[in-house]
């Protein structure tokens, strides 16, 4: 009976073609991924890009409309003063910190806890909340750890004069006990136009009428 061997020659080369394949989609997945990688910082970029082009388009709008209200003023003929244009560059000085400041506000929020209302009247800016708590929590320390967060955080308190506690009610909605409550952010000193309201005392005079007359401002 004869026996028959045989013999692959071709295995060394099969193997070779296989690590070749392997390094081949090594080489494809690893460029896969590099193109994804540039794609995604190119999306990035493009977005941030977007977002710069845009706070600049707004700052460009806010410079044009104030150009174009003072020109009006001078085609009617009217003096602007010096007041006139640091009430209108302090009035987008403050829609610019508000939009910060909300914008900030979002970021910091703590979890569970939600703004449900903003009220402006006049210098105080009123903030109204909601937060989700434990029955073991006091309230106290919820509202005094938000207000000290607010106080802390740079970006919102630029240009606050104070910020405090204001109100707050404790309530069960739907087996869950809710804490709303409200806080005064004060944008400037509240003493500062009562002391420029408030004039030299008049004293009365000696003599027919009850006439009048001013302290002098100095001393005599």
């Amino acid at each position: 009976m004869v026996r028959l061997f045989t013999i692959n020659l071709n295995k060394g080369e099969g193997e070779l073609v296989l690590r070749q394949r392997k390094k081949e989609r090594r080489s494809l997945l690893l460029l896969g991924l590099l193109g994804l990688l540039f794609a995604v910082l190119g999306g990035i970029t493009w977005a941030q890009n977007e977002a710069v082009d845009d706070v600049i388009k707004s700052r460009q709008e806010k410079l044009a409309r104030i150009k174009f209200e003072l020109d009006s003023l001078k085609r009617e003929g009217t003096n602007v003063s010096k007041d006139d244009v640091m009430a209108l560059a302090n009035l987008e000085t403050e829609r610019f910190l508000w939009a910060r400041r909300l914008e900030v506000l979002a970021e910091v929020l703590p979890p569970g806890m939600s703004v449900t209302g903003l009220e402006l009247q006049n210098a105080r800016f009123f903030l109204h909340c909601i937060a989700q708590v434990d029955s073991s929590e006091k309230e106290f320390d919820i509202i005094s750890r938000f207000v000290d967060l607010l106080k802390t955080t740079p970006d919102f308190r630029q240009g606050m004069f104070e910020i405090k506690f204001d109100k707050s009610l404790r309530k069960v909605v739907e087996d869950q006990d809710v804490l709303m409550f409200s806080v005064e952010c004060v944008t400037r000193d509240p003493e500062r136009g009562k002391k420029k309201k408030s004039g030299t005392p008049a004293v009365p005079m000696p003599g027919k009428g009850g006439a009048q007359r001013n302290l002098p401002s100095g001393g005599a």
